[in-house]
C-alpha cells in the first residue's frame, strides 16, 4: 500500500484516504479526506500546512465535552470546527472497581487505567475493547454522531478537506473511516490495512509508554493493556463489523436505516469522491 501518511509537527496520525481503490476499481481523490488524531498541538507551519495545501473545511472531531475542554482545538483558517460527540465520556458512565494507581499522578494516565477496568475486572483489555467498538455503532449516540458525519462529507462537496479525529485517530475515527470507505465501496480487506497502519504511527509512543510504565512497577495484564491501547488490534475494528452485520443483516442495511444515508446519497458521495 502507498504511503499516504502527511506528515505534521503537531500530530502522530494523519493520514489522507486518498489513493485507496474501491472494489469497481476507481480510486479515492487525494488531499480530501483526512483522518488524524486531535489538533490541539499543531504548529504553525501545520496549520499553513492544512489551510493551504489542503484547503481545510471542516474539522469534525468525535471526542466528549471533557476531552475538548482538556485539550482544545488550534483553529485552522476558514475551517469549520464541528463537534460531534460519539460517547457521553470516556467510560460510557460506568465506575470504575478500585484498582492501584502505581503512584500515578497523571490525569490522562489514571483515566486510562480507569477505562481499562470499565472493561475489563482482570484490566486485560485484548477482548475489552471488542465491546467499546460494537458500542460505537450500536448506541443511538454513535449512530447520531456517524450519521451527521457522513453527511458533513457529503455536505462538503469536495470543496477542501474533511479532517476527522477522536483524541487519537484510532478508535471512534478508525470506526468513522470504517464507515466513509464503507459507503465510498473499498473492500474490508483493505479497510483493515488501512486501520492498522496506525500501529505503525504509533509504535514510538508505544515504547515510551511501556518504559515509563515499567519504572512505576505497573504490573501485567494492565501494563501491557495500557501499552496495547497506544495502537490498535484487528479484532477490534472486526467487531463492530461483525455487530453491524450481524444485528442489521448488512451494512446497506445499517446504512439506510441507521445512519439514515440512502443510496442515492450514497451514489453522490462516489461521484464526488471518487476517480477512475
Amino acid at each position: 500500500m502507498e504511503t499516504r501518511t502527511i506528515s505534521l509537527e503537531g500530530t502522530l496520525n494523519t493520514r489522507d484516504l486518498g489513493g485507496l481503490k474501491t472494489k469497481d476499481g476507481r480510486r479515492i481523490r487525494k488531499n480530501l479526506l483526512i483522518r488524524t488524531d486531535c489538533l490541539y498541538r499543531l504548529t504553525k507551519k501545520d496549520v499553513e500546512t492544512l489551510s493551504r495545501k489542503y484547503h481545510a473545511l471542516y474539522d469534525i472531531d468525535f471526542r466528549n465535552d471533557r476531552e475538548r475542554k482538556d485539550r482544545p482545538e488550534v483553529p485552522i483558517p476558514h475551517c469549520t470546527i464541528i463537534n460531534l460527540s460519539i460517547t457521553n465520556d470516556h467510560n460510557m458512565g460506568i465506575t470504575p472497581p478500585p484498582h492501584e494507581t502505581y503512584g500515578i499522578t497523571k490525569t490522562r494516565m489514571l483515566t486510562l487505567f480507569d477505562f481499562i477496568y470499565c472493561l475489563s475486572k482482570d484490566a486485560n483489555i485484548k477482548k475489552g475493547m471488542e465491546k467499546s467498538y460494537r458500542n460505537y455503532v450500536s448506541s443511538p449516540l454513535g449512530q447520531e454522531g456517524y450519521s451527521r458525519f457522513l453527511h458533513l462529507v457529503l455536505e462538503a462537496n469536495g470543496k477542501g478537506a474533511v479532517l476527522f479525529h477522536c483524541a487519537d485517530g484510532k478508535d471512534r475515527a478508525g470506526i468513522a473511516t470504517y464507515l466513509l470507505l464503507k459507503t465510498l465501496g473499498v473492500e474490508d480487506k483493505t479497510i483493515l490495512e488501512d486501520y492498522l497502519l496506525t500501529n505503525e504511527s504509533v509504535k514510538e509512543k508505544k515504547e515510551k509508554r511501556y518504559k515509563a510504565l515499567s519504572l512505576y512497577g505497573v504490573k501485567e495484564p494492565l501494563l501491557s493493556s495500557a501499552v496495547m491501547l497506544a495502537g490498535v488490534e484487528e479484532n477490534w475494528l472486526q467487531a463492530a463489523m461483525d455487530c453491524i452485520e450481524k444485528d442489521f443483516g448488512s451494512f446497506d442495511n445499517y446504512r439506510r436505516e441507521r445512519l439514515h444515508f440512502s443510496d442515492e446519497e450514497q451514489k453522490r458521495l462516489r461521484d464526488i469522491y471518487l476517480e477512475d
